[in-house]
């Protein structure tokens, strides 16, 4: 009888731990060169990425982390990184307005490959700006872990925003 007094407080306890889920956001670049152009800005993305799940992918199997996750929807990071940072280098920037340059983002992959051997961040973003259109792809090695990953993203979406203001004055 005493063993089992000693054994249900520590069932209880044992069961009342909970897993705690870690949010994670995108940090935007600061981009210093102002231009006297606007632009409008809209961001479109599959279903998956319009979520706040952080996705992993081994082979062509791809599953959310069950205890990380985005602060926001994935899309809506994006959109508010990439405004941020195009407002430091244009004089003004719109989300679904009219103005000198219409800039339609879709992203397309925003996954972490966790191989045996390997694992890297896979960000690929088409951009459409008025008459033409290029797609940009990051690949960024990290560790198989979603903080590792989350880090990558960030150095992936900095590069994006920097090459993006660059190919919107060009």
């Amino acid at each position: 009888m005493k063993k089992l007094l000693l054994i249900i407080p520590l069932f209880f306890i044992a069961c009342s731990t909970k897993n705690v889920i870690t949010n994670y956001t995108i940090n935007n670049a600061k981009i210093n060169d102002k231009s006297n152009k606007t632009i409008s800005i809209k961001v479109e993305a599959s279903p998956e990425y319009q979520t706040r799940k952080i996705y992993w992918q081994k082979g062509y199997e791809k599953n959310p982390y069950l205890y990380s996750q985005w602060i926001d929807d994935f899309d809506n990071l994006i959109k508010k990184s990439v405004y941020n940072a195009l407002f430091n280098a244009y004089k003004a920037v719109y989300f679904d307005k009219d103005a000198d340059t219409n800039l339609k983002l879709f992203i397309t992959n925003a996954s972490h490959v966790a191989n045996n051997d390997k694992s890297y961040i896979i960000l690929d973003i088409k951009a459409y700006a008025n008459d033409k259109s290029k797609e940009f792809r990051y690949q960024i090695p990290c560790q198989p872990n979603a903080k590792s990953a989350v880090e990558a993203f960030n150095k992936a979406i900095e590069k994006f925003e920097r090459d993006l203001a660059k190919w919107l004055k060009s």
